[in-house]
């Protein structure tokens, strides 16, 4: 008896010792840390804030950002990626992070698809075709008859690798059209030299379009996603313009380690789908001319997927190399 009495205490101490052990019970138990490999005051920066203010009112710990940028993202995901798998760190990655970064650099010192996990998609924010006023077209159709007219004169500003590069670069190819690409350190410097009239032509995603459009400083041709924005109800999409199921979105995702317990994925991702499906939250983003996706976190994983093999072939056959 005294034998079998023994055999028990040690076999509950041992199933006590491992729930003690196991890095997800009662998760979160302390701050997390929330990485944005950009700098503050930008779009990855605000989104990471707005989330952070109602993930951390609902999980009842401090979500605390952090702003690690420079090499186009890579120090801030290198950084997490040397961070344990446990969900106390977490990344706000811009899509080019996840679905461009692999095919436009030689060399990183991460794969975004080996070492990291897609909890969450949580905004999106479509490319706008801008044309400067003088420009003559008044639609997307013009546009690419004049382009097709005219090989070669239309000029296109662009930021080497972004998203506004791959749409133009995406729109060449499907159309066979043909286009003066001015490259550009980035997209503030693009839209100054559009807005003076040095280049035609460029896409710029809708939050950064918008104050732009609605001061009559620029003209919007087309929005390149499958439907039209509440903000931009009169701008049609480019599929409406005759472009057959063009899209080019940027989006930001929040991801963590590859090897983080299902249990905290699946908490935060619970909680994310809430907080992006209110209608406080998506109001917000839909008046600057953005969305807010309130997708499971499988469904995101295949969003992304998807979205890394459709730039990663543009990327391949424009032969875009970020270094």
């Amino acid at each position: 008896m005294r034998a079998l009495i023994t055999a028990s205490i040690m076999a509950l101490a041992a199933i006590g010792t491992a729930s003690a052990q196991n890095p997800d019970d009662g998760y979160p138990s302390k701050p997390i840390h929330l990485v944005v490999p950009y700098p503050a005051g930008g779009m990855p920066d605000r989104v990471a804030r707005d989330v952070a203010q109602e993930l951390q009112g609902r999980l009842n710990q401090p979500v605390i950002v952090e702003n690690r940028s420079g090499a186009s993202g890579n120090i801030g995901f290198d950084y997490a990626m040397r961070q344990p798998a446990d969900g106390y760190t977490l990344v706000l990655s811009p899509a080019s992070n996840l679905a461009t970064q692999k095919a436009l650099f030689k060399s990183l010192s991460y794969d975004p698809q080996r070492d990291f996990e897609v909890v969450s998609v949580l905004v999106e924010a479509p490319q706008i075709l801008l044309v400067n006023p003088k420009v003559e077209a008044e639609s997307v159709g013009q546009l690419i008859a004049f382009a097709r007219a005219h090989p070669g004169k239309l000029s296109f500003g662009t930021t080497l690798g972004a998203f506004s590069h791959l749409a133009g670069e995406l729109m060449r190819t499907q159309e066979g059209i043909s286009f003066a690409t001015i490259p550009y350190q980035g997209s503030n410097v693009a839209v100054r030299d559009l807005l003076g009239g040095q280049v035609d032509m460029m896409f710029y995603d809708s939050v950064g379009s918008i104050p732009l459009i609605r001061g009559g400083k620029v003209r919007a041709l087309g929005v390149a996603s499958s439907t039209r924005l509440v903000a931009l109800p009169d701008v049609p999409t480019m599929d409406e313009a005759g472009m057959k199921g063009f899209e080019a979105i940027s989006w930001y995702a929040l991801v963590t380690r590859t090897g983080t317990p299902d249990s905290v994925v699946n908490t935060l991702g619970k909680e994310l789908r809430e907080i992006l499906a209110s209608p406080a939250f998506r109001k917000r983003y839909e008046e600057m001319g953005a969305s807010t996706v309130s997708w499971t976190t499988k469904e995101a994983a295949a969003f992304v997927a998807s979205e890394t093999a459709k730039w990663t072939a543009v990327i391949k056959t424009a032969g875009v190399q970020a270094n």
